[in-house]
């Protein structure tokens, strides 16, 4: 009976045992998903519906464009150019676009029309470059307070996403057709196009024979800026 007893009695060192090995096995699974949660997964990218749908130009502008928040965020208002606004940096002919997509008489007390055509491109008047220091738009109280209420309301990021997706249509629709369709593809595209425009990422694809990879090395060579920029899509979105 004695020697039944000892048969039956829980081994409680190899269950604690087995129960310590399950432990750790957890953390390492939370690890890799926590890791894992950085990085977009990869999905080819049918048009620029499809792009704007899944979420990925938000993903780009706020991971590659804004690197999280550490080069630009969603309430930024500063002079620059007469006056330069939210995540994507709208300034002079962007902030059209933007006052298009704003309730301008609640924020402004002004419509659309008259924000748009006295309160965008000639923000900057002809001549005038650099930090607003009493010539823009920026040295306006009213524009500058208007401003600071729609980029802390709750609808600020959204509209900021919309607008931004808008102007990058061209650069999606032309990156596509030449066959980009990845998401580290757009992503490519639309880090250099924000920073060199349409017409310069065009140039830069087309002396790169529309090489992906190549182009994002060329352009990685111009500067710490577009060096921080590739580092941002090889994180986000890697081969």
């Amino acid at each position: 009976m004695d020697i039944l007893k000892k048969q039956l009695k829980p081994n409680w060192s190899f269950s604690l045992s087995i129960l310590l090995l399950l432990f750790l096995l957890s953390l390492c699974s939370n690890a890799q998903t926590n890791d894992s949660t950085n990085l977009t997964p990869k999905k080819k990218i049918d048009g620029y519906q499809d792009a704007v749908a899944t979420g990925l130009v938000g993903d780009i502008l706020y991971k590659v464009i804004s690197r999280e928040g550490k080069s630009k965020t969603y309430t930024d208002l500063i002079p620059l150019d007469g006056g330069t606004v939210g995540i994507a940096h709208f300034a002079v002919g962007g902030l059209a676009d933007l006052y298009r997509q704003m309730d301008t008489e609640k924020y402004f007390g002004k419509s659309q029309q008259e924000m748009i055509a006295n309160y965008s491109s000639k923000c900057r008047p002809s001549g005038k470059s650099g930090n607003d220091n009493g010539w823009g738009c920026y040295s306006q109280t009213w524009w500058r307070e208007g401003f600071k209420k729609f980029l802390a309301s709750e609808e600020s990021k959204r509209i900021q996403d919309k607008v931004w997706a808008m102007k990058m249509k061209e650069v999606i629709d032309i990156a596509i057709s030449k066959g980009w369709n990845s998401q580290r593809q757009i992503a490519i595209a639309l880090g250099i196009a924000n920073s060199r425009g349409t017409s310069g990422f065009i140039k830069m694809a087309d002396n790169n024979s529309w090489d992906a990879e190549k182009t994002l090395s060329t352009y990685a060579k111009k500067s710490d800026h577009t060096k921080r920029r590739k580092e941002a899509i090889d994180k986000f979105f890697p081969k």
